[in-house]
């Protein structure tokens, strides 16, 4: 879809006199665009994560196992243990990218990845999303990852190319 209606636009007139509304013309961001964009935001966001996990790790003693070491049988034994370090910083993880996305988009509508791509999120009406058309946007992306990432590969298929959380908050990413 390129075009999104613009109801608080200026209006131009018919042949039969009718009054309509002026059209906002957007192309789209494509899969391969918004994948991109991702990619840098975890690259931003990764070595946050890292650091925090580190002086985590310094203050609660609980040492964090070196590449080496990591097998299948540590992650599994780690993750069925209760209060598993691994479960409590993958949701810590989670808890990071979540305020990272609503964050940026609320007050920007674009994360930096989003800006170093030339993508940006808006609304139907081709403005920022609220805070809270934000907020629903970022919930939805954890239905996205949820259903086996199903959400955001629905992008590279969808003639919108919308994702889920898109679908679910009315909102669409356009390329800058």
């Amino acid at each position: 879809m390129d075009t999104l209606a613009g109801a608080d636009r200026p209006t131009a007139v018919a042949a039969d006199g009718a009054r309509a509304p002026d059209v906002l013309h957007f192309r789209v961001a494509g899969f391969f665009e918004r994948a991109l964009a991702g990619i840098v935001d975890g690259i931003i966001i990764l070595p946050i994560f890292a650091l925090l996990a580190w002086a985590g790790s310094a203050a609660t003693g609980v040492r964090i196992p070196r590449a080496r070491e990591i097998t299948f049988d540590l992650v599994v034994g780690l993750i069925i243990e209760k209060n598993g370090p691994v479960v409590f910083w993958a949701v810590m993880l989670v808890i990071l990218v979540f305020l990272y996305c609503f964050i940026f988009i609320a007050a920007r509508g674009q994360t930096p990845g989003k800006r170093l791509v030339g993508v940006r999120v808006v609304t139907w009406y081709g403005e920022p999303p609220t805070p809270a058309r934000s907020l629903v946007r970022t919930f939805g992306y954890l239905v996205s990852a949820a259903l086996l990432w199903l959400g955001f590969i629905w992008i590279g298929f969808d003639r919108e190319k919308r994702g889920l959380h898109d679908w679910i908050a009315g909102t669409y990413v356009v390329r800058s």
